[in-house]
């Protein structure tokens, strides 16, 4: 076996793709489906992101703190399809998931409800402010973390992400009192 790995130029010692990316796949899906707010995007732009990786394999593997580079790379996938999107024209899709709750498996009438209030209002978001929202309030990133992961400076960081909660302050008619907040 390691005569056809060295003749393959691959050294035996070396991860598979699989081996170095499986460990972080649902923190990476969780985050995706946080971005996109459907599943069906959620696993596009995570298709997209393992494409991209695949063909990075040797940069991966130098990586010393893989989940901050991998949480950036998604970022700028999801930016770019976003934009992409943006650019396209709008379609009306009948199986449209975005009156879905961004949790499913609550059987709770009013939490649905919430559910759908606080997703709407994260539609109404900037796709930056909806990742600084993201990644700071509902995945706990510091904000140092994020000004790497988004490399864009801590000032302008901190401005995004007031204004992102300013908005949602707007669109949300929650109290905090009201909400059923699960911690995962």
């Amino acid at each position: 076996m390691s005569k056809i790995l060295s003749f393959l130029g691959i050294k035996e010692k070396e991860q598979s793709f699989e081996a170095i990316i499986s460990p972080h796949m649902s923190n990476l899906f969780k985050v995706a489906y946080q971005y996109t707010g459907t599943k069906h995007d959620a696993e596009d732009l995570l298709q997209d992101l393992l494409e991209y990786l695949f063909t990075k394999q040797t940069e991966l593997r130098k990586i010393e703190k893989l989940k901050p580079w991998l949480m950036r790379c998604l970022y700028n996938r999801f930016i770019d399809l976003y934009r992409k999107k943006q650019r396209q024209p709008d379609l009306d899709d009948i199986d449209d998931e975005k009156i879905q709750p961004l949790f499913k498996y609550y059987d709770n009438h009013q939490q649905d409800d919430q559910h759908k209030e606080i997703y709407q209002a994260m539609n109404k978001l900037s796709a930056n402010q909806r990742a600084v929202v993201t990644l700071h309030d509902i995945n706990g990133y510091t904000l140092p973390e994020l000004a790497k992961i988004m490399d864009i400076p801590l000032g302008t960081l901190k401005s995004s992400l007031h204004r992102a909660r300013a908005t949602l302050k707007q669109h949300i008619s929650l109290q905090p009192s009201e909400l059923n907040v699960r911690h995962y």
